[in-house]
């Protein structure tokens, strides 16, 4: 009897079902994972802090706005993805959780730069002298600029783009000033044009005459010490400025009549 080449075939089946099992098991994961995720993270409430003007409802209702996600890791993972920061005047927003039903909300608020008033509305601008919002609020330590007409006037526009009867220096100086009067931490809460070289100020009961705007970072450079000075003798009247150079820093101050 001839001798037999016996060959031996390995049973695949087993492996197969064994792979198989593996990808059910995980797909029972990943599915109970992703039900975790919608269900205990869904959010219930949100917490917002560090909002000076913003009110917590104007926030909520512009994050519903702009891609809203009912769930509490999505949403911060989203928030550090994309930067969102919902509001013309917010700077920046982080995200949090402690209960992951509740999303913590952390606003850092912009300055405004300065404001106009238009139709009846506050219109602020922002420090590149861009009309962002308009409001029926005017808010505190604001700076409001009077004097100067529009014909027009849109939001995300330069104020300058917009329909304005005054030559394009006005509004640089406008810019300048609210710049100034942050830099400098100034109480002003009026900035008043009669024309591109009649501008004065208001701070509490004081009016400051600054003439024309040659000189503006020494005339405001200097004013937080005149005001101190001038408030510690006399409750109001009004600086004179416009003589002011940076060779003769001439300064005048004439009481109010009694």
């Amino acid at each position: 009897m001839g001798e037999r080449n016996l060959k031996l075939v390995a049973d695949n089946k087993p492996g197969k079902r064994h792979i198989l099992l593996l990808f059910a098991c995980l797909a029972v994961v990943f599915g109970m994972g992703i039900y975790f995720l919608i269900t205990d993270f869904s959010i219930q409430r949100i917490q917002i802090s560090g909002n000076n003007t913003y009110t917590n409802a104007e926030i909520i209702e512009a994050m519903k706005e702009d891609g809203y996600i009912d769930n509490t890791l999505l949403m911060i993972a989203q928030n550090q993805i994309f930067d969102q920061t919902y509001l013309p005047f917010i700077e920046r927003v982080s995200m949090s959780y402690d209960d992951s039903h509740i999303l913590k909300v952390k606003v850092k608020e912009k300055l405004r730069t300065g404001v106009f008033k238009y139709m009846n509305e506050y219109v602020y601008f922002n420090e590149n002298g861009i009309a962002m919002e308009s409001r029926n609020t005017l808010f505190e330590g604001v700076p409001v600029v009077t004097g100067v007409k529009f014909n027009e006037m849109n939001l995300k526009k330069k104020i300058l783009e917009n329909k304005v009867p005054v030559k394009k220096n006005y509004f640089n100086t406008i810019v300048s000033i609210t710049k100034k009067i942050t830099t400098y931490k100034l109480n002003v809460s009026e900035i008043h044009f009669e024309g591109e070289d009649d501008i004065t100020l208001t701070s509490s009961k004081y009016k400051i005459y600054l003439g024309s705007s040659s000189y503006l970072d020494g005339k405001m450079s200097k004013l937080s010490s005149i005001l101190e000075t001038v408030s510690s003798n006399y409750k109001e009247g009004t600086i004179d400025m416009h003589l002011y150079t940076d060779d003769k820093p001439i300064v005048t101050f004439k009481e109010n009549d009694k």
